[in-house]
């Protein structure tokens, strides 16, 4: 896992869905956290009307608390990852070139690929098996003949998708007379 692809707004939006779990207390017992919190508060007692924001937000609080529940914003932030890939794989085979653009398809197959292969470290062909991908039935046999190429599907509108690393999109027409089949 690549975990160098979260933001801190990732970070920071899962830590304090993950802190509206806890309460003033839990946090305050985290090793380092009440110490800091009685220094702020001159050692006097922790004031009733303080929310966790407010004991966050004290300088040093912070870094303690994110360092505390680390690995379990990482767990967060990995499960996030993989209900994507579920939902642009749902999504990539609900696609149907008898009316959906091929372009809509490259969209989502590049989504899909920044999230396996700079993410997740997987391999596409887990998810998405690139043959098996409908194709518009006027175009089917041409797509058959050169699959080699490889031309992976086309639309009504004659585009298809091509490629064997990078996705492209491909007029069918130039693909047959790239191979004399005008």
């Amino acid at each position: 896992m690549n975990y160098s692809k979260m933001t801190k707004d990732d970070f920071d939006r899962i830590l304090y869905t993950r802190l509206n779990e806890e309460n003033l207390q839990s946090i305050v017992n985290i090793p380092g956290v009440s110490e800091i919190v009685s220094r702020h508060f001159n050692n006097d007692t922790l004031l009733n009307e303080e929310t966790l924001q407010s004991i966050i937000n004290i300088p040093g609080v912070y870094e303690i608390v994110s360092s505390h529940f680390n690995n379990d914003i990482l767990e967060a932030w990995e499960y996030e990852q993989y209900i994507k890939v579920k939902d642009i794989v749902e999504r990539i085979e609900l696609w149907n070139p008898e009316f959906q653009r091929t372009i809509v398809l490259l969209n989502l197959l590049n989504k899909l690929t920044e999230i396996l292969y700079d993410t997740l470290d997987l391999k596409l062909d887990k998810y998405v098996n690139l043959r098996a991908l409908p194709v518009r039935e006027f175009h089917k046999e041409t797509v058959d003949k050169y699959s080699a190429y490889p031309i992976w599907t086309c639309d009504f509108e004659g585009s298809c998708l091509v490629g064997a690393e990078k996705f492209e999109i491909e007029p069918i027409d130039l693909i047959l007379h790239r191979f004399g089949d005008d």
